[in-house]
C-alpha cells in the first residue's frame, strides 16, 4: 500500500510506496515541521482501471503475433 506524507506547513503530498520509506521521509520533514505524519494514501481506481486496460491490450498484441508467426 502507498503512504502519504502530510506536513501541514510545507504543504508535502508525496506518495512513498511502503510505510517504512514514508516514515524515513518523516524524520527528515519532523526535523522542520513537526506537524507532519504519513497515512495510507489509498488504492486509485482510475490507475487500476488503466493499468487493467493496457494488460489486456498487450495480451491481445502477443496473442495476434503468435498467430501470425
Amino acid at each position: 500500500m502507498k503512504f502519504l506524507l502530510l506536513s501541514a506547513a510545507l504543504n508535502l503530498q508525496i506518495t512513498y510506496p511502503t510505510e517504512t520509506v514514508c516514515s524515513r521521509a518523516l524524520e527528515e520533514v519532523a526535523k522542520f515541521d513537526k506537524a507532519a505524519f504519513c497515512i495510507p494514501a489509498g488504492e486509485d481506481e482510475f490507475t487500476e482501471k488503466h493499468n487493467k486496460m493496457f494488460e489486456k491490450m498487450f495480451e491481445m498484441i502477443t496473442k495476434m503475433r503468435k498467430e501470425l508467426q
